[in-house]
């Protein structure tokens, strides 16, 4: 047999040499598939601290906005069903002096639900809207 006749006849690959790179490349999928997935969670939760801090700062800005004494003590309720962020918002008044606290939690809710923030903010009321007596 000469050396041509051993080169054309060893040409291709044999079933085990596949089977080797089947199991390879699969060992590998599963992993990149596992980031992918984890990589997938840290985005959705990411997603919703992002609207959470959002729905957070709109009520904050609009308690800071109120004129001093317009929101009146005791405890507001809402509640949002609707996608992408179903949430329950709480805004609690408690008035002591010329002090007034308002202490705001934004609840996500939902199947992919993630903790609740509890931000407070106190005001001091003054006769004028202006800081004056």
């Amino acid at each position: 047999m000469t050396m041509s006749q051993r080169v054309r006849h060893r040409a291709g690959l044999s079933l085990l040499e596949l089977l080797i790179a089947v199991v390879v490349l699969g060992i590998a999928g599963a992993g990149l598939g596992k980031l992918m997935l984890g990589a997938a969670k840290a985005g959705g939760i990411a997603g919703a601290i992002g609207y959470r801090t959002a729905v957070l700062h709109g009520e904050i800005a609009r308690v800071t906005a109120a004129l001093p004494g317009s929101i009146p003590d005791g405890t507001t309720l809402t509640v949002v069903t609707t996608l992408p962020f179903p949430y329950r918002l709480t805004s609690t008044a408690v008035t002591v002096g010329r002090t007034q606290t308002v202490t705001i939690t934004v609840q996500p809710t939902g199947a992919r639900a993630i903790s609740a923030v509890v931000r407070t903010v106190q005001r001091t009321l003054t006769a004028s809207p202006f800081g004056g007596p």
